[in-house]
């Protein structure tokens, strides 16, 4: 508290201490008269002060306890919000867009970098695509929601992680907050003996369904492995070594136990992605693997179809049969229902390839082209039990061949980048810091092959945030390798 108290002066000390004191009063008040509404009252003030006096360390932690909002559907008139986040982004946006126009600054040079140029060309086409859409005010919103959280945590982002201490108070933060969602859903479901059935929405209200919940907590494993065992390099005392090494056991735990196979696999590809940096592999031929691999795949799609038909692994309670069920593409409705999903999604770009349906149209409008012979115990019209099931096909339906290409585009500048910042720097903490940033994003973008949820601000966050600490890093080492040749 002396710490904060001491870069404030006296007005804004006295309004602070009466805030503090309001809760102090408001708190067991709510809680004795069961008046929980109350709260919202000095929590709200607390926000409103917090984010005027420090106004990007409020939005950093606005950020890190996405995982713990809560979403309302419907708040009345068809208004759906999460809270309490989402009422901190509009005013933390209003108040950054106005600070950046009195200081007329935003973010300077960085809009010459090159993952700030193709997500600046993403929101061109998310918003141009949107104006030859199916339903125009079902893309003009979906279009201002993602340009929101990409303008907080992308935009500002790189302009608030030029600081690094910034991304560590946020990757800090970031961590603990999903510890705590781990936590409570771990609690939640060991009443039904982590059990599968019960996995699917046991994190309620914090996330859904079990694939969103496993996602968010994959962006933090490799942070805090990193934290664990690196702890002098990010101010740590060593002695919470080992307590951290137990939260990252404990968070294992929880993506296991959260029986999401996209999780698992994303995981392990994350992994493989870290050591083809110690083998040096430069990320060119690592693209063009990838193709390859893609191509020859596409040509050889019989063959590979009928030894996947061969696999009548069902989903299990045991984890060995439900890591082999991961490629039962015959009897598992979840795998069929995802492949029927993909198919429709490839009948709509074939109608409309250039600018597709429209963003945030495909729940809407992949109906009509599902096939009888296709349809599973699961299908559904009303996209109820997800959309795509693919950023990459969700992307191609709604935006067309161009919005595939440039999302595309957007992952292997991303990794690229992160590549070249993990093979030039000859600072430890940069190199770490990127491999936080580098492995979270990895998995995200292997899992987002099988599931989409970047329309979500519990994953938006990450995924913005971390890329936008990519680009600070990059900066960042770029200057330190200039200083270094400068002097030779």
């Amino acid at each position: 508290m002396s710490l904060i108290l001491r870069d404030l002066n006296n007005t804004k000390k006295i309004i602070l201490w009466i805030i503090l004191i309001s809760l102090g009063i408001g708190i067991p008040f709510s809680v004795i008269m069961q008046q929980y509404w109350v709260l919202a009252i000095p929590f709200g003030v607390l926000t409103i002060v917090a984010a005027f006096i420090y106004t990007e360390n409020t939005l950093l932690l606005a950020g890190a306890i996405a995982p713990l909002s809560v979403n309302f559907q419907d708040l009345g008139n068809g208004l759906g919000m999460s809270l309490p986040t989402e009422p901190i982004y509009i005013f933390l946006f209003g108040l950054l867009i106005f600070h950046s126009i009195k200081e007329r600054a935003f973010i300077g040079d960085a809009w010459k970098h090159p993952l700030t140029i193709i997500v600046s060309i993403y929101i061109f086409w998310l918003w141009f695509s949107s104006i030859f859409s199916t339903m125009p005010m079902v893309s003009m919103k979906f279009a201002l929601a993602r340009s929101w959280y990409i303008t907080l945590f992308f935009y500002f982002g790189i302009r608030i992680f030029n600081n690094y201490n910034k991304i560590h108070f946020f990757m800090k933060w970031f961590v603990f907050f999903t510890i705590i969602v781990a936590t409570y859903t771990l609690y939640m479901h060991s009443q039904d003996g982590f059990s599968r059935a019960a996995s699917y929405g046991i994190s309620w209200p914090f996330f859904p369904d079990h694939g969103m919940y496993a996602a968010a907590l994959a962006y933090g494993v490799f942070s805090l492995l990193i934290y664990t065992f690196y702890v002098r390099q990010f101010n740590i005392q060593l002695a919470w070594a080992p307590v951290l090494f137990l939260v990252f056991t404990w968070l294992m735990f929880a993506i296991v136990n959260s029986y999401t196979r996209a999780t698992w696999l994303s995981l392990i590809i994350a992994i493989g992605a870290w050591l083809l940096t110690k083998f040096r592999i430069k990320f060119f031929w690592i693209v063009i693997a990838f193709f390859i691999a893609l191509g020859a795949s596409y040509l050889k799609q019989d063959d590979i179809q009928y030894a996947l038909e061969a696999n009548k692994q069902g989903s299990s309670d045991e984890l060995e049969g439900h890591v082999k069920s991961v490629s039962n593409i015959s009897t598992d409705p979840s795998n069929l229902e995802r492949i029927n999903r993909w198919k429709c999604a490839a009948r709509m770009v074939k109608e409309r390839p250039i600018f597709g349906f429209g963003a945030g149209t495909y729940v809407f409008q992949y109906g009509p082209f599902q096939k009888s012979s296709e349809l599973t115990i699961i299908s559904t019209n009303s996209g109820d039990l997800g959309d795509a099931h693919s950023e990459y096909f969700s992307a191609m339906s709604e935006m067309g061949f161009p919005g595939l290409v440039i999302w595309l585009s957007f992952v292997f500048i991303t990794i690229g980048v992160a590549f070249r910042i993990i093979y030039t720097t000859e600072n430890l903490k940069i190199k770490l810091t990127t491999y936080m940033a580098l492995l979270g994003l990895i998995a995200y973008h292997a899992h987002g092959v099988l599931n989409n949820y970047s329309q979500y601000d519990k994953l938006a966050v990450p995924l913005w945030a971390f890329t936008a600490i990519i680009v600070a890093l990059d900066r960042r080492n770029n200057m330190l390798l200039n200083n270094v040749r400068s002097k030779e």
